[in-house]
Order: structure tokens, then sequence, then C-alpha cells
């Protein structure tokens, strides 16, 4: 039964004559995000690495999509089409892109495309009827998750870097830039055997067997960008044209990976651009983008400490209610107790760690059920280096984001106070606060957009103290992760482009 409108809902109650039992309501237990913390991360990202994203690792789906679009306004033309449905040319695109990623999952079952579960179908099968219901329902089905154009896939990739831009008549059609013409030409040269088929060279229905897209794939392989494709790739990270903080935070990566000789250990390049403890001090011009990657994992730590405080706290909630004073009590038992506040972060016997330290040693702990006791010490370590390199004042961040500026002043105001004192204040505020505070807020934004019905809350406040909300299982409690900064993509980008071995 589909959602009661608003009318059908009053009409319901007004003729009722008297009580009646509600079906059972069981919503889904989610959310990725339980603090609201996590944009902060992806803001200052755009800080250092804009334009990227964690999944467009390649640059070859960057030029199958343009020269897909150059492709289809070509096939127009050739018919002698003065005027085409934008939604000709999607479903033009949309085909080539299945039948690139198709082409090399013949070739490599695990090759780094998405898609793969969404196309078993085909590439199980011994042909594929690009027309009809069945590829319109597929084309829907890609269109938001598995197709290379997505938002969450290559997408934003293809307008930020360049390759394409919105037809500036409006029309809905993308456009390829003309910077990228000799990229799109060697691309065109690979597969030339090839542009006779139909499939390239008209609109409309076509068939295509798994024999005629195996013969195709090695022409347009997924790790072979062509030298233009790479110059091109090149360009737009931190050639002329690429923008002022894409193209300091990429040559930070390149100065980061000289300096450390490799590129192989991703970590080892992440720790390396925070500069110290290592010795790596890139030349001035690239400075003020060190401190912003070191600003951006130090945000990284104070986020995954806070949400690893709050999958401690719910932990201890499994044998029932606690007060917010008996959690604290438990996690000081564990932590180590202090005076003070000020006392309490300042006693933290630790040796110098530089943000992707910490990152690894809450990952570490967070990972293994066995070293759970050891959690607490490690929470009160890192949270006071965060305080410890957190700045004056907030940047752009907002203020219900729990800015690190804004709990370094709290710190500095609750210095004085016992250390449970303090520490009340932080799980109420700082952990309890915020996930009350967009669970429900997300959970408004949901009910009124009536899309998705996702139980975010996860603890709620009772007589008897805090305890898990109903539907909350253990499966639901997983353990917190760093978010992914785009280091691994832009490596992977910068490698193939041939800017770094």
């Amino acid at each position: 039964m589909g959602a009661l409108t608003v009318a059908e809902l009053s009409n319901s109650a007004a003729q009722a004559a008297e009580p009646a039992r509600t079906s059972r309501y069981m919503p889904k237990p989610g959310g990725v995000d339980p603090l609201g913390l996590r944009q902060i991360n992806f803001d200052l990202m755009d800080e250092v690495l804009p334009g990227v994203n964690n999944v467009a690792q390649h640059i070859r789906p960057f030029t199958v999509v343009t020269w897909a679009w150059h492709r289809a306004a070509i096939c127009a033309r050739k018919l002698g089409k003065t005027s085409i449905f934008v939604a000709e040319l999607q479903d033009f695109v949309d085909r080539v892109e299945v039948i690139y990623t198709w082409s090399q999952f013949l070739r490599n079952p695990t090759a780094s495309l998405p898609g793969r579960d969404v196309l078993a179908p085909i590439i199980a099968d011994k042909g594929y009827v690009f027309g009809g219901d069945e590829w319109r329902r597929r084309k829907e089905i890609r269109r938001y998750s598995t197709s290379l154009s997505a938002p969450v896939n290559y997408g934003p990739g293809l307008k930020s870097l360049g390759w394409l831009a919105p037809d500036p008549k409006g029309t809905g059609a993308m456009i390829p830039n003309p910077a990228a013409g000799n990229a799109l030409a060697a691309f065109e040269e690979e597969i030339a055997s090839h542009l006779n088929h139909a499939a390239f060279n008209q609109f409309g229905a076509v068939e295509l067997t798994s024999s005629e897209v195996e013969k195709l794939a090695e022409n347009w392989a997924l790790e072979q960008p062509t030298l233009a494709e790479r110059q091109f790739t090149a360009e737009a990270l931190f050639g002329e044209f690429a923008p002022p903080k894409r193209r300091g935070g990429t040559k930070l990566v390149i100065s980061a990976i000289e300096y450390f000789g490799s590129s192989v250990d991703v970590n080892a390049v992440r720790r390396t651009m925070c500069g110290a403890p290592t010795n790596f001090n890139p030349s001035l011009d690239l400075q003020p983008f060190e401190q912003a990657w070191r600003t951006l994992q130090i945000r990284q730590v104070f986020r995954l400490v806070l949400e690893a405080l709050f999958h401690w706290t719910v932990l201890q909630l499994d044998d029932g209610p606690k007060t917010t004073k008996a959690l604290v009590r438990l996690f000081l038992e564990k932590s180590g107790d202090a005076p003070s506040a000020s006392e309490w972060f300042g006693s933290v016997d630790q040796e110098f760690l530089g943000p992707v330290d910490w990152l690894d040693r809450l990952a570490l702990t967070l990972s293994n059920q066995g070293k759970i006791d050891e959690l607490p010490g490690l929470i009160r370590a890192a949270l006071a280096a965060c305080i410890t390199e957190a700045p004056d004042k907030p940047g752009f961040e907002r203020h219900d984001r729990l800015p690190l500026a804004r709990a370094r002043s709290e710190v500095k105001a609750r210095q004085n106070e016992p250390a449970d004192v303090f520490l009340v204040h932080v799980l109420e505020s700082w952990v309890f606060g915020q996930h009350v505070y967009w669970s429900l807020g997300r959970g408004l934004a949901d009910a009124r957009a009536r899309d998705k019905t996702i139980l975010r809350l996860k603890v709620i406040l009772e007589e008897s103290g805090w305890t898990l909300a109903p539907g909350v299982a253990a499966n639901q409690r997983n353990a917190p992760s760093a978010t992914p900064d785009r280091l691994e993509t832009m490596i992977s980008l910068l490698r193939e482009a041939g800017a770094i071995l």
C-alpha cells in the first residue's frame, strides 16, 4: 500500500467511530553521519583537491563519455537532422557507456568500473538489444547509481575537469570541450576499426553480440589512455586552465611524492603532505596548501574521535539505560582521570604524532573488537591533539557542525572544571546533542520530501537515562571510519597521466 495523502488521512479520521490499532511501523535504521560532522570534511577537501571524488580514478571513462556526446552530435548531423531530442542523444551516450563497461568486464571481471552487478545479466548472455522496455528500465536503474555519468561516479568530474560543459542553449545536452579535441581524436583512432558498427552510427534500437563487444575490449582498454588523453588530464589537474586550488593541491601531492620517493604507499604520501612530524617542507607557494591539507586531516581526526566516543557509548547501553554521569564514570575508569579539564588534556603522555598517525591508531582500534577497552584512552589522547592544533577562529564551518574553533573555545572556558563535569558537557553537547539535532532534522527533511524512511536516531533519553532507540540492533552499530579524502583518486589519475611514477 502506498503512502496516504493528508486528505485521505483526514477523511479516514472523520469516518472513524472508535480507536483502531495501526499497522506496526518498523523504520529501517541507518544513517552514515550520526553527528552531522562529515560535511566539513568535504568542504575542506574542496580547499585542496576540488573537482574529483573517490570513485573516478581512471582517465579512459572521462574520454569515453565525452566522445559519446561528440559522436552523437556527429551522427545527428550525418542524418541531416537540424534538431534532435536530447533524449535521443542521451540514449546514444547511455548505449556507449554500457558497451564500454560490458567490454571491460569481459576483458577483466574485476575491472574498477561501476555497474558490474547491474550488468551481470548482459555479461552472461550472448547478446543484447539496446531498445525496448527492458533497455528503458535498465537506463533508469543506472541513471543515478551505476552509470559512468552518474553524480556518484564520473559525472561531476566530467564537468569540473573540463571534459564536458552544458549546452549554453539550455537544451540539456552536453558539449565536449574543444581543448579535449586532440584527446578525442586519438581515442577514436584506437577504435577506428569498429566505427562502422550501427551502435556508433545510428539512433534507436541496436543489437550487439557478446563476441562483437569482446573484440572491441582491448582497443579502448581501461588502463591504456593515449598520450593526448594523458596530456589533457595533466592540464586539467595542474595545468594553466586548472583552478588555483586544484593546481596548488595537485602540485603539493606531486611534491610530497617526489620527497617521499614513491606513490605506492598512499598513506605515507598522506602523512608526508601534512608536514610535521616528517621533514617535508614544500616550496613557499605550496605551504598554504600544506596547511589546508593538515587542517583537513586534523578535522578528520576530530570527527572520528567524536564518532568513536559515540560508538563506545552506544556499546555501553547494550545492558540497559545509563545516565550521562554513569557513562562518564565508565569512560574515566578506562581513559584515566584528572582534577580538571585542562589537566585531563595536558597530562596525556604521548609521543609527537601527526594527524594521520592518530587516524591510523583510531582505525586499528575501532576495527578490532578485542581492543575496545583501549578506545577511551586513545580517544582522550587524540582529542587532546586535536584541541592543541585547533584554530582560534572558525573558517566557513557552520556553528551547528561543531567547528574545531568552537570546541577549543569551550575547552578554554571550562578548563578549570573537574574532568567529569567537563566530560558531561562533551557527551551531552558534542555527542548526544549533535546526534539528536541532526538525526531529527534529517528525519523531518525526509518526511517533507516523502522520500526515505530511515531511523537515524540511535539513542533516546528516558527517565532512567540514555537508552538504545527501538530497532537499533547490534549490526546497526558498525564502527565509524575516516572519510576518504580523494588522495588515492588523485594519485591514480596522476600516475595514468604520466606526472608521477
